[in-house]
């Protein structure tokens, strides 16, 4: 299974995190972090490419 995760700052808690860490056991994790300052579009493009080809999403 595809999951992409994007990362925004609005849950800190790191038990998310280790939640997180155990799906990369068992599937393909693509991992986003929004709150970096440096993100250009083609991060974005490449973000979006991403989400909408997983089959889940997570938002933390």
């Amino acid at each position: 299974m595809n999951v992409a995760v994007l990362k925004t700052g609005l849950f800190p808690d790191d038990t998310l995190n280790d939640g997180i860490d155990r799906l990369y056991l068992s599937c393909r994790v693509f991992l986003y972090d929004a709150t970096r300052n440096d993100l250009a579009d083609d991060d974005w493009d490449r973000a979006l490419d991403e989400i909408l080809a997983a089959d889940r999403l997570i938002v933390l």
